[in-house]
């Protein structure tokens, strides 16, 4: 029956998807598929599809490299107040983000360049001022900092918590599943896709967004011949048990990322970017869904060529906590970076990044009725409302709605010609 048959099934109900739907919901009949976070992850049960939102902790900024990020970051978080408002989740907390390194590295003239050109709320902290306003935090004094003001982080959990509570006060089915295959269904003109669930289900719609991420390629969900250009990137993070004490002095500390030299008595074994830099990120105290307050602190994608290909390899690293020598490493530097917080205890998690060879994420469509909106390359929390916004209008009015170029968010295939 027609009325069985939906406008745009969302495929991946993460950051993205859930975003998408909530603006594709506005427009027409909207269906999102996503399995519900595991209560455990555990390598001997048979999931393997997991999720990159399973997190208290992801930093929100518009500073970065490329003025393209800053530019979903912006619009996105300037949104971030409202959609809390609107569905009574609260997930942002503005306490600033930090940018540090050397004061003549390239990757800092990179960030100043885009924060000034794109006229960013912030300011040049010097070394001195560093020491006075982060007294806890060990920095070398060759290093300055960009500190962003109207930045923080955010609980993706609750972002998606959101978004999927009001892509449902709109109308928008959900269906918390794992999607096995999607095919195409010829009939004379109006031709539909199918979408089938692992228990079986089958769902109809006149189009499907893939917003799967690192999982893609590992259910038959795109279309014959075609594979995306994409890298599998694991990440270890470091979870840092800290007091109520230490909570309530850090909680107000910016989110940091650093790029850089360091000082000589930082950890010497530590990841480093191709350049010999240390590359690491850190977020303040953030109590977590155990009561418990950890400060996390990880390494960035530029200090690691590690790349996964298969099924087993994603789901055996999500389920592992990471690299256990590399969270000693990381709990060791996080001891000289700062200075008189003493850890409780510590763990491992892990987490697995898309990245896309133009940097940016693949919002663009297969055929006329399949599209994709993947390739976070470890910035999309942030941007991840405007990515979906954007998805959401390619598909339900195949139209491009962005001052952003298109080009810019074309696909790319594997072994497709160039040129």
């Amino acid at each position: 029956m027609e009325e069985d048959v939906y406008d745009l099934c969302i495929v991946g109900a993460g950051m993205i998807g859930s975003a998408v739907a909530k603006y594709a919901s506005e427009w027409g009949r909207v269906c999102l598929v996503g399995p519900e976070e595991p209560e455990e992850r555990d390598v001997k049960c048979t999931r393997d599809i997991f999720g990159c939102h399973y997190d208290e902790g992801r930093i929100a900024r518009c500073s970065a490299h490329d003025p393209i990020w800053t530019q979903l970051a912006r619009i996105s978080m300037a949104r971030f107040r409202q959609i809390e408002s609107d569905s009574g989740i609260c997930f942002y907390n503005e306490v600033g983000s930090l940018v540090a390194g050397g004061k003549d590295s390239k990757y800092m003239i990179d960030n100043e360049k885009v924060s000034k050109e794109q006229q960013l709320e912030s300011e040049i902290l010097s070394y001195e001022t560093l020491k006075t306003k982060f007294p806890l935090l060990n920095f070398s004094d060759i290093d300055h900092g960009i500190f962003e003001v109207k930045a923080g982080h955010i609980s993706a959990r609750n972002l998606v918590s959101a978004q999927i509570k009001l892509a449902k006060s709109k109308g928008c089915a959900c269906i918390h599943e794992i999607v096995e295959r999607v095919n195409q269904i010829e009939e004379n003109d109006n031709n539909k896709i199918c979408v089938i669930t692992e228990s079986g289900k089958q769902v109809l719609s006149r189009k499907v967004l893939l917003a799967t991420g690192a999982f893609t390629a590992f259910r038959n969900l795109l279309p014959a011949d075609h594979e995306l250009d994409v890298g599998l990137c694991p990440l270890t993070t470091a979870m840092i048990e800290v007091t109520a004490d230490v909570f309530a002095n850090m909680r107000i500390y910016p989110t940091v990322i650093y790029h850089g030299k360091g000082t000589d008595n930082w950890k010497k074994e530590y990841p480093r970017s191709k350049d010999g830099d240390y590359s690491w990120y850190m977020l303040p105290p953030i109590r977590y869904p155990d009561g418990k307050y950890y400060i996390k602190l990880g390494h960035l994608q530029h200090a690691t060529t590690k790349r996964f290909t298969s099924s087993l390899e994603v789901k055996e690293w999500y389920c592992s906590g990471g690299d256990k020598t590399l969270v000693n490493d990381t709990v060791d530097l996080f001891k000289t970076v700062v200075q008189d917080v003493f850890p409780i205890s510590y763990h491992g998690d892990s987490c697995v990044i898309t990245t896309t060879p133009t940097k940016r994420p693949y919002i663009d469509t297969l055929h006329p009725q399949q599209g994709v909106a993947v390739g976070g390359n470890a910035y999309a929390a942030k941007s991840s409302d405007e990515i979906g916004r954007i998805a959401a209008v390619m598909m339900m009015k195949n139209e491009w709605d962005s001052s952003l170029n298109k080009e810019d968010f074309n696909v790319k295939l594997k072994n497709e010609p160039s040129g």
